[in-house]
């Protein structure tokens, strides 16, 4: 084969595998973040790395643990949270939206505490809706998107209690609600309309006096 058509060949192929990537899944349309709280602070507030300055408040936290990459909290006493202020990018309105964190714990939630609010914008008397991702008493996850449409929720997956990391994920569209748990994702169909509230977010319970308070560690915390 002569040099002019080895050359030819090269490009052709050049171009082959510029398309090839240019095509590769996911690279179109990927989601935005709106938040997303590493927990790699060691002070006294949450920084949010996603540039819309969505910065969290610690209340008991333990920071500076061994997280899933780098560091996390740890919550174990009560009450312990991360509070949030509103903002109207944090809600889901009629977009699509994803709720993202890493969890570790070895405890189930007790009868007194009845589940662990892992991260919530609203309560289900909210005006306006809510969504939250919680783990229930049997130590599986939880995800709950209200809206003006209704209710959409799913539980499913493993028991979660095992001391290792876990990467829950709660998303909703205009047509469905979607749980993923470490790569494995479960649906239901249901258009849960509008979500907008003016509640502050709150990560590890349900509200600052620490009711179904979370016990063990959280990391990446990302809404998109």
């Amino acid at each position: 084969m002569n040099s002019t058509r080895l050359m030819r060949r090269a490009a052709a192929g050049a171009v082959a595998g510029a398309a090839a990537v240019l095509l590769l899944p996911g690279t179109a349309g990927a989601a935005t973040e709106r938040a997303h709280w590493s927990f790699e602070d060691t002070g006294s507030t949450a920084a949010d790395s996603s540039g819309n300055g969505s910065t969290g408040t610690l209340k008991n936290l333990t920071t500076g643990v061994a997280g899933s990459t780098g560091k996390a909290f740890e919550w174990s006493t009560k009450p312990s949270y991360v509070t949030v202020p509103d903002k109207s990018v944090l809600d889901p309105g009629t977009s699509s939206y994803s709720v993202s964190l890493k969890v570790r714990f070895t405890v189930l939630p007790s009868s007194s505490v009845g589940d662990y609010d892992l991260v919530r914008k609203g309560l289900s008397t909210t005006s306006g809706g809510s969504w939250k991702v919680e783990i229930v008493k049997s130590g599986q996850a939880l995800c709950n998107f209200r809206g003006s449409g209704g209710q959409g929720q799913l539980t499913k997956g493993p028991t979660l209690n095992d001391g290792a990391w876990h990467t829950i994920t709660c998303a909703r569209t205009s047509s469905k609600v979607t749980l993923t748990v470490d790569g494995t994702s479960w649906s239901t169909s249901k258009s849960t309309g509008k979500i907008s509230n003016s509640s502050a977010i709150l990560i590890g319970a349900k509200d600052t006096s620490g009711h179904d308070q979370f016990t063990g560690l959280l990391d990446e915390v990302v809404i998109s």
